[in-house]
């Protein structure tokens, strides 16, 4: 089981980089506001890194809330796909967050069935 689980927590963290990049691409290349460029990378950004210190030990309630505050990116990206669905960002920033929320899942669960066995053994 702790075989399974180190391989989706990589493409846990792969798609975690997926959604920061698409984050700021755009805000940089896309579609760039005319002035406060870094403040609204930080604004936008910055609930991403609240669980990123737990999410690189491991941790499964780190997972845990990285879900709750994909939910916000999820309802963003589909907001912007729905409203310019001609530009891909939207689409990204959706398809990121939809297979990092299934694969933060599936790593919360194999995790934490790998420390059962751990405990048990």
């Amino acid at each position: 089981m702790q075989k399974k689980a180190n391989r989706i927590y990589h493409i846990s963290l792969a798609l975690y980089a997926g959604l920061v990049l698409s984050l700021l691409a755009e805000t940089w290349w896309f579609t760039p506001p005319d002035n406060h460029v870094w403040i609204i990378s930080l604004l936008q950004l910055l609930p991403l890194f609240l669980p990123l210190y737990g999410l690189l030990k491991r941790g499964i309630r780190a997972a845990s809330w990285l879900c709750f505050i994909l939910c916000f990116y999820f309802t963003s990206g589909v907001l912007d796909a729905w409203l310019r669905p001609e530009q891909p960002h939207g689409w990204f920033i959706t398809g990121f967050s939809v297979s990092l929320f299934i694969t933060s899942i599936m790593f919360i669960r194999w995790q934490a069935q790998a420390n059962r066995e751990m405990a048990n053994a």
